[in-house]
This record gives structure tokens, C-alpha cells and sequence, in this order.
């Protein structure tokens, strides 16, 4: 009562300060009933010895201190919320952040795409050399960033240890060949076929992860990508209103490229068991994730060392020709366009550039992970398709003119896009409607 009393005044804590202070103390709330109750009965000292009135000073003191105690308990309570409501609403900056880094994502994503089909424009023929470039600057990235790491205790020896190191062969090999599968696909097919067809993977990752993982398939995983397979199909599909940009490529390495997307599909099923693995050995704790890409991309390296030979053979070298094509490959990623071979204009520029793009776009992908969380990601990288097809429409240097994609490839475009959304609908469904129930 005398907290409720004195809140017309002052304020909670000022209340239950006065509170305690009034055990020593004459009241200072003048509006208080229990105040000028008090002084009434401080202002009979002939009572103060009766038992009566110790009793009734006694009953009194307890419940000031059970009024105090109230009072500190609600606004302790009060202040709790108040932070906790804080914690919970991220502020503008942190909102701001995670736009950036949307955005950063976003451009960086469309920028390396088609960045990966300029920088083969001179180096078409010598994927072998800007393999290994890329390759080798992943290595450099990824060890650098793993060995800060490592420094400041946030990768530990246990975890560096836990991974079956052999996996990590398998995952080189399958990466190296998907790499440079698609670097040969790439090389002799329209930019903007490549956003479309790269879509492949999913089909792949769905049917891997059934077969081999045993998962459950949501529903919509299974709708949506019968639907991106739908939309494939329809851009490529012949047209009777006009010739269509797929047939002017050749099926020998739309298959081709297609093909590379299987051996990554295959690469993130053994980097689920490294994952599932390495938790089970280190007590629950997640495995770091540059542990994996480090050693990943070591065993990559190996991989596109070891398939140089099969790289040569599809082109019609012998092994004894490998130096020279090797050499020539070197000099035309200085720019210098050997004898008999094709123009190298562009280089070192153009493949520079992809593979920085292309190490900014993954760092981008893990920093709007560890930001805004997996959806926002792959809400992001969904996202990427599109705008790459729209992308690939302008004219760009060292390129050739897109030409009329048509209404048929715009509508197969769109339902690929419909079928990306209705794939990641189960992953997207809780995070929107959370969002949008607020």
C-alpha cells in the first residue's frame, strides 16, 4: 500500500528507497496515509512500552519490509523486460548492417558470375592454368583465415584433428573435376544460359540426399524442383516464334556442363558426414567451418594436378605435349597469346579479377550467415539467378551481344524462379511468417 501511495509522487525506486529509510526515519510522503499514521504514533512515547503497541509496531516494521520488497522485485522485474525487450529488437545499426551485407552479397554474387564467363574468354583453352590460379588463391584465403583463427582460440587442436583427413581426398577430387567441367562447359555457351542450367545442382542434391542420406523430402523440395527442371526445360525448348539462344549452343557441352554440377552435389554429402562426424567427437560443438574449406581446397588442388592428364586427352594432347600446354597456358595468363593459339586479350586482368570476385562473393555468403542467419542467405542467393539472366542482356565487354532472349526463355526464367521459391519454401516459411505475424 504505501508503494502504491507513494507512486503518485515519486518514483518506484525512490518509493522503495524511502521505504527502507523509514524504519530509521520520520516519513517524508506527506500525501501517505501509513506516514501520518506514523507520526501519530510516534507522537505518544507513554505508549511506546505497551505490549500492545510493540506488537502492532512489530506487525508494522514487517510490513514495510514486505512492501519494500515488492517494490524492488517490480522494478527489478520491470528493468529485466526492458532489457530483455532490448536484446531482442536488433537496433538500426545492426539492421542497417544486415542490409549491407544483403546488398554486398547480391552484387558481388552477380558480379562473379559473370565475371566466370569473361575470364574465359581468354583462357577457354587453358582452363587447366586458371584452375589452379583459383585454386591456390582459395588456399591462400582460407589457411590465412584459418590460422587467425587457430591464434586466437576460436579453432582449436582438437578441432583440426577430428575430420577424417581421407575424406577430404574425395572431396578434392569431385570439386576439381566439377571445376574444371564447368570451366570447359562454360567456356562455349552463352552467359546466360549458365544461371539456368547451373540450376541443375538442385535436382542432384535432392536425389543424392534421398538415395544416399535417406532424408525425408519435404513437399515442397520435391514441387519445386520438378518446377525448376519445368523451367529448364521450357527456355531450352525449340520455338516456332524464332530460333531460340539455346540452339545456337552445342548439346555436347550444355551436357557437359550440366554434368560438373553432379560432382559438387556429391562434395556436400560427404561434408554433411565430416560435419556429423566431428560433432559426435568433439561433445557436440560444431566442427569450423574453415577447417573444412582449408583442407578442402588443398585436396582440390591435388585433384586438378592429378586430372591434368584426362583435361589433356579430351582436347587430343598427348602426355608428351602437356609441358608445352602448360607453358602456353601460362603465357597467355600474362596476356601474351602463343603461337597458333587463340587471342588472349583480357588477361591477366579478366581472370584476376573472377577469382577475387569470386573469394569476396563466398566471404560475403559466410558474413551474411553469421549476420542474418541461413534464410536471409538463401533468400539472397536465390535471388542471384535472375538478376544474373538480367545481367547477361547488356552489352559487356569481351562478350558477345546477347540477342533476343524471347518470350519463351523470359517464361522459362520465371518459372525456374518459382520453383527456386517453392524448393526453399520449408526453410523460408517459419522465418516469413515470424516476420510478418510481428
Amino acid at each position: 500500500m504505501g508503494g502504491q501511495i507513494c507512486a503518485a509522487t515519486t518514483s518506484a525506486r525512490a518509493c522503495a528507497s524511502w521505504i527502507s529509510a523509514s524504519r530509521r526515519t520520520t516519513p517524508r510522503c506527506a500525501n501517505s496515509t501509513i506516514a501520518r499514521t506514523h507520526l501519530k504514533a510516534t507522537s505518544r512515547p507513554s505508549l511506546a512500552s505497551s505490549p500492545l503497541h510493540t506488537r502492532h509496531r512489530s506487525g508494522a516494521i514487517m510490513l514495510r519490509r514486505r512492501v519494500h520488497s515488492s517494490v524492488v522485485a517490480k522494478v527489478t522485474q520491470k528493468e529485466s523486460k526492458t532489457s530483455s525487450k532490448g536484446e531482442d529488437q536488433p537496433s538500426p545499426d545492426d539492421n542497417l548492417y544486415v542490409v549491407a551485407s544483403v546488398a554486398a552479397a547480391m552484387a558481388t554474387g552477380v558480379a562473379n558470375r559473370v565475371l566466370y564467363k569473361m575470364a574465359l574468354v581468354p583462357m577457354g583453352n587453358y582452363v587447366f592454368v586458371l584452375s589452379q590460379f583459383q585454386t591456390f588463391g582459395y588456399l591462400l584465403v582460407y589457411f590465412g583465415i584459418l590460422a587467425a583463427r587457430y591464434k586466437s582460440g576460436e579453432v582449436t587442436q582438437k578441432m583440426l584433428d577430428a575430420p577424417d583427413k581421407r575424406l577430404f581426398l574425395g572431396i578434392g577430387g569431385l570439386e576439381a573435376a566439377s571445376q574444371l567441367l564447368g570451366f570447359v562447359g562454360a567456356s562455349k555457351l552463352p552467359g546466360v544460359t549458365l544461371p539456368l542450367l547451373s540450376q541443375s545442382i538442385i535436382l542432384f542434391q535432392l536425389s543424392l540426399s534421398y538415395l544416399v542420406l535417406k532424408k525425408n523430402l519435404e513437399r515442397e523440395q520435391i514441387i519445386g524442383a520438378l518446377i525448376v527442371a519445368a523451367g529448364v526445360c521450357l527456355a531450352a525448348a525449340p520455338s516456332d516464334a524464332g530460333a531460340n539462344i539455346f540452339q545456337q549452343a552445342d548439346p555436347l557441352y550444355i551436357g557437359i556442363f550440366v554434368s560438373s554440377m553432379l560432382f559438387p552435389a556429391l562434395a556436400s554429402i560427404i561434408k554433411e558426414k565430416i560435419f556429423a562426424d566431428a560433432k559426435e567427437k568433439l561433445d557436440g560443438k560444431p566442427l569450423d567451418i574453415f577447417v573444412v574449406n582449408s583442407f578442402g581446397s588443398g585436396a582440390q588442388a591435388v585433384g586438378v594436378l592429378l586430372l591434368l592428364p584426362v583435361l589433356t586427352s579430351l582436347r587430343g594432347l598427348s602426355l608428351s605435349e602437356l609441358p608445352q600446354y602448360v607453358g602456353d597456358g601460362l603465357s597467355c595468363f600474362q596476356g601474351h597469346t602463343p603461337g597458333g593459339g587463340t587471342g588472349c586479350d583480357g588477361a591477366p586482368l579478366l581472370p584476376v579479377l573472377y577469382v577475387s570476385m569470386n573469394l569476396a562473393y563466398n566471404i560475403s555468403l559466410l558474413n551474411l550467415l553469421r549476420s542474418a542467419g541461413a534464410v536471409v542467405q538463401s533468400l539472397t542467393n536465390s535471388s542471384i539467378t535472375p538478376l544474373t539472366i538480367f545481367a547477361f542482356t547488356f552489352s559487356i565487354p569481351y562478350l558477345q551481344d546477347s540477342p533476343d532472349l524471347g518470350a519463351q526463355f523470359i517464361a522459362g526464367s520465371a518459372v525456374l524462379v518459382a520453383g527456386l521459391a517453392t524448393y526453399n519454401l520449408p526453410k523460408w516459411k517459419p522465418w516469413l511468417t515470424e516476420k510478418f505475424s510481428k
